[in-house]
């Protein structure tokens, strides 16, 4: 199959700026596409002049770098003077036979009346003798005169058969036998640069004294989240972390499989992610971060907030910029941690923001309806009311659920995975009367509950929390959704996903009264008591 780069030269572009920072994939690329053109090759750099051999460095003696690097030091030159002759040059040796001409360290001067003046003189010559200009560089601003006169092109990230390549090259140079089975390796190395994914693979081995895949997923959250528009998660949570939501795991235990090659192979396309839409502290994102573990996928977080700039274009640049970096992180997992409030003002974008809002939310529309990189997306809100009727539509997600306030039974377990976490033996302590008398928490409420108890048991005398002290602590806490605003808003979300016939996340039924003041029987329980129940 053609690349870019070739098909833009068949075409007759006399000038195609390169955008990448691999800057030695990018001059192989261009000199093997000549080669297969039947074309001449040069390259140009601001330290060595115009060349017309590429130096293979891997076979280089420690004496050829020693002289390569002196070359570079003892040049001497004006790039400023120089530009317009460094574009001449290409016409000079490339006339006759055409060329493709590589040329780096450019991008800082093109915008200079004088060179972009040659440039585009020198272009109407290149078109009608076979000569293509290659400006390669991570940057590079066109100026307006010659936009209608180059082409974009983009160097695309190392596939599978690459990075393989350089995970064996890699062993190879620590003398070490490389795995049986590369494939985890080469998958957590997914969306570096050839150099970026040597440099994990490297750190990996140093770390570790073997390759690991966690570490490689380490370097590579540390390398594409640099940026700032994305987030890298770390989490220990499992989906034992999670009380209740059984229909969520299980659900979501299921479209793990869908990861695997056999299931890719089975005609299983890659998962495109969930909804969650339900009260604060009810465990959407703690399932987000469970789901990350279980799956041993890198978990970015996305703050919509700060895809938002003062620029002009700005917004929806860093829009496009952070989907294209979780892309790079695929097979990840995208968490949009309370997308609503992200949203905000979409309706009054057009008269607020001139539509910033607006069309930033339409790229993430398109891009979740489109995309084909394996990057699961969890959404979560809090007030479907205040996401836009499309978010909803089929199609965007591969489902969507509503997460209920837990039930009694729900929390009891959340009582015993909270005491667990809290080094305590959920055997000591009534769980159940506990899960009695705390209708209408959250699973959030219930772990500030037995947080606020293990205080207030350390300031008394005897220290030692009991089943007594943390209901003392559950009286102290007024549950939102026992509030009358709150309430109304989580029996309408609730009418909402029973109409709309959305999944519930919980399997369990409810059978407690949101609507009311919540109903509390905070009493010490005897052993007889606990005896005749």
């Amino acid at each position: 199959m053609a690349n870019e780069i070739e098909i833009y030269i068949r075409a007759g572009y006399p000038a195609i700026i390169l955008k990448t920072a691999e800057e030695d994939r990018a001059l192989r690329l261009c000199q093997e596409t000549a080669k297969l053109l039947d074309k001449k090759f040069a390259f140009w750099r601001l330290t060595t002049g115009v060349q017309e051999k590429l130096k293979n460095y891997e076979d280089m003696s420690r004496g050829d770098l020693n002289a390569e690097i002196k070359e570079m030091t003892t040049q001497k030159r004006d790039i400023t003077t120089e530009a317009s002759a460094v574009l001449e040059e290409g016409i000079k040796i490339g006339s006759g036979q055409g060329m493709v001409y590589a040329v780096l360290d450019i991008h800082p001067f093109i915008k200079s009346p004088n060179v972009w003046r040659k440039a585009k003189d020198l272009f109407k010559i290149a078109k009608v003798t076979g000569i293509t200009y290659v400006f390669i560089s991570t940057e590079f601003e066109v100026p307006a005169e010659l936009k209608r006169e180059v082409i974009i092109a983009s160097l695309p990230l190392p596939t599978r058969a690459d990075l393989s390549k350089t995970f064996i090259k890699m062993a190879s140079a620590l003398r070490v036998n490389p795995p049986e089975n590369t494939e985890p390796y080469v998958e957590a190395a997914l969306g570096l640069t050839i150099n970026e994914a040597e440099n994990a693979f490297a750190t990996s081995y140093a770390k570790y004294g073997r390759f690991d895949v966690m570490q490689i997923n380490r370097v590579k959250e540390q390398t594409i989240c640099s940026g700032g528009l994305l987030e890298c998660k770390s989490s220990n949570e499992t989906l034992e972390s999670i009380g209740g939501l059984h229909n969520f795991t299980d659900w979501a235990s299921k479209r793990f499989l869908a990861f695997s090659p056999e299931a890719k192979a089975y005609g299983i396309p890659a998962p495109k992610g969930t909804l969650l839409i339900g009260v604060p502290g009810s465990g959407k994102s703690l399932s987000a971060k469970a789901l990350a573990n279980l799956w041993q996928k890198p978990l970015l977080k996305l703050d919509i907030g700060k895809l938002f700039g003062s620029l002009v274009g700005e917004t929806e640049g860093n829009t496009r910029k952070a989907l294209t970096m979780a892309e790079a992180m695929a097979p990840c997992i995208l968490w949009i941690d309370e997308i609503e409030k992200g949203l905000a003002g979409l309706q009054s974008s057009g008269k607020t923001d001139s539509g910033v809002t607006s069309r930033a939310f339409g790229t993430i529309l398109t891009w979740l309806q489109e995309k084909e990189a394996p990057v699961f997306v969890i959404a979560t809100a809090n007030n479907v009311s205040q996401l836009p009727p499309e978010f909803l539509r089929k199609g965007r997600f591969d489902e969507i659920f509503f997460v209920d306030i837990p039930s009694e039974a729900e929390r009891q377990e959340i009582f015993a995975i909270q005491l667990k976490k809290y080094k305590r033996n959920p055997n000591d302590f009534d769980v159940g009367t506990l899960a009695n008398n705390s209708e209408n928490f959250t699973g959030a409420e219930i772990e500030q509950a037995i947080i606020n108890a293990l205080y207030n048991t350390w300031g008394s005398d005897h220290k030692v929390l009991t089943t007594e002290a943390i209901l003392e602590a559950i009286r102290d806490i007024s549950p939102m959704a026992a509030s009358g605003s709150m309430s109304e808003q989580i029996n309408a979300t609730r009418r909402w996903a029973e109409e709309a016939h959305i999944k519930k996340a919980n399997k369990t039924e409810r059978r407690d009264n949101v609507a009311g003041e919540a109903r509390r029987r905070i009493i010490p329980v005897s052993e007889e008591e606990k005896g005749e129940a």
